[in-house]
C-alpha cells in the first residue's frame, strides 16, 4: 500500500501533472522529520481567515494544468505555514472536489468560529490532525489522520480548533456536496430523503451531524485513482465525477448500515491487504506477460481464493478484470503518445490477437483503437 512519504509525494506529482516546482518536490522528498531535531520546535496559531489568506496571497500564482477547464485550479503556497498546495475542481453545480497537500514548518493551530457548512467528506491519506469542537456546553476531540475519514452533514458547526502535526506530509481528498444534490441522488419524487439519511441534512440553525470512520481498502483505491487521474478535458471531468460519485455511494451505503446498526468491518487482515497490493504491483510490472492466477498467488504467499477475494474487496473487480483494465489504459496511452500501429500496441500490452484487443478496447472506451488514435491526433 502507498503509505510512505516518498510514495505519496510521487502520487501528488502525478496528480498535478508533474508541474509542481522542483524545489517544492525536492523539499517533500527530503523527509523533513529526519532533520527536525536541528531546529527549535514552534507552534503557529492562526484564525481561519488568516489561514485562508495564506492561499489568497498566492492567487496570482494559481495554476490551470488543464487549459480546457477553467474550473480546475491549483494554488501553491510557500511561506509562514510551510509548503502547501490545494487543487479545487468544480465537477458540477453542487459538487466540489478538493485535493490538499502540505508540509508544515511547525505545529499549526487554526481557530475557526461557529459557521454553516454543506455535506462534506474528508479522506486523510497521510498526516495527523486533531479536531476539537467546542460549544457552550461541551467539548469533543476527534483524532484524524492517514486511513481515516470524517463525514459531516449540513448545518451549523461548533467552534473548531485544528491541531495539525508538523512531522508528516499531509494529504487529503475532500468532497463537498450541497443538500439539494443529495436529494436529487437518493430522494423520492418529492425530494424526501430516506429516514436513515434525515440526520445528515440539518436545519440551517441546527448543529451538523458528524462521524469518524476508517477508510476501507476499496475506498483507498478510489482515492488513489482520483489523485492519479491521467486524463484532461471532458474525459477527466467525467472520470473524476464518476469516482467522486462512486465514493459518495459507498459512504452513503456505509452510513445507512451505521444508522441501522449492522455495519461490518473489512474482511481482509492488514498483512493480507499488503499481499494483495504486492500482487497488483506484479501485474503492473508484467502487463504484457503476467503470471497465471495460481502463480501470482504463490508469489505473494496467498491462496488463490483469498487473492481473488482481496482484489474484489480492494479494487472492486476480479484479478483478470483489473489486469484487463490496466492493459487497456496502457494501450490508450501508447496510442496517444507513440507512433505505433494498433497491432503493435496490442502486442505491447499482452494481446496476441489484434481482433481481441480491438473488441476489448471498444467495450471499455466505446470506440475502436484506430478511430481513437486518429481522433486524438487531430
Amino acid at each position: 500500500m502507498q503509505d510512505s512519504l516518498s510514495d505519496l509525494t510521487e502520487v501528488e506529482v502525478v496528480f498535478l501533472g508533474s508541474r509542481l516546482s522542483s524545489s517544492f518536490v525536492t523539499y517533500l522528498l527530503l523527509s523533513v522529520p529526519a532533520i527536525r531535531h536541528l531546529f527549535p520546535a514552534m507552534t503557529i496559531s492562526l484564525t481561519f481567515r488568516e489561514f485562508l489568506e495564506q492561499y489568497q496571497e498566492s492567487e496570482e500564482d494559481s495554476l490551470h494544468f488543464d487549459a480546457s477547464d477553467r474550473l480546475d485550479i491549483t494554488q501553491q503556497h510557500n511561506g509562514k505555514i510551510g509548503q502547501a498546495w490545494r487543487r479545487s475542481i468544480q465537477l458540477r453545480e453542487g459538487i466540489l472536489l478538493l485535493v490538499c497537500g502540505a508540509q508544515h514548518c511547525d505545529r499549526l493551530l487554526v481557530n475557526r468560529t461557529e459557521y454553516k457548512q454543506e455535506l462534506q467528506w474528508h479522506f486523510f491519506l497521510s498526516g495527523k490532525q486533531l479536531n476539537t469542537y467546542s460549544s457552550s456546553y461541551k467539548q469533543t476531540s476527534l483524532s484524524l489522520g492517514g486511513g481515516r475519514y470524517i463525514f459531516t452533514g449540513s448545518g451549523v458547526e461548533d467552534r473548531l480548533l485544528y491541531d495539525c502535526s508538523d512531522t508528516e506530509l499531509f494529504l487529503e481528498v475532500e468532497i463537498i456536496l450541497q443538500p439539494e444534490v443529495l436529494r436529487s441522488f437518493i430522494g423520492d419524487s418529492s425530494g424526501e430523503l430516506p429516514k436513515s439519511f434525515n440526520p445528515l441534512v440539518g436545519a440551517s440553525d441546527h448543529n451538523c451531524y458528524k462521524r469518524v470512520g476508517e477508510t476501507t481498502p476499496i475506498v483507498n483505491a478510489i482515492l488513489h485513482q482520483i489523485i492519479q487521474c491521467p486524463y484532461q478535458g471532458l474525459t477527466k471531468r467525467m472520470y473524476l465525477e464518476g469516482k467522486a460519485t462512486e465514493l459518495m455511494a459507498l459512504m452513503l451505503e456505509e452510513e445507512a448500515a451505521v444508522q441501522q446498526g449492522d455495519f461490518k468491518a473489512a474482511l481482509l487482515q492488514p498483512d493480507q491487504l499488503d499481499r494483495v497490493y504486492y500482487a497488483k504491483e506484479i501485474l503492473l510490472e508484467k502487463l504484457n506477460n503476467p503470471p497465471s492466477l495460481m502463480e501470482l498467488a504463490r508469489q505473494v504467499g496467498m491462496c488463490d481464493y483469498n487473492l481473488k477475494r482481496g482484489f474484489k474487496e480492494i479494487f472492486g473487480t476480479t484479478v483478470f478484470g483489473y489486469l484487463r483494465d490496466r492493459r487497456l489504459e496502457k494501450a490508450q496511452q501508447l496510442l496517444l503518445e507513440q507512433k505505433m500501429t494498433v497491432a503493435l500496441v496490442a502486442r505491447a500490452v499482452g494481446y496476441d490477437s489484434p481482433t481481441s484487443f480491438t473488441t476489448a478496447f471498444k467495450r471499455k472506451f466505446g470506440v475502436n483503437p484506430k478511430a481513437y488514435q486518429i481522433s486524438a491526433r487531430k
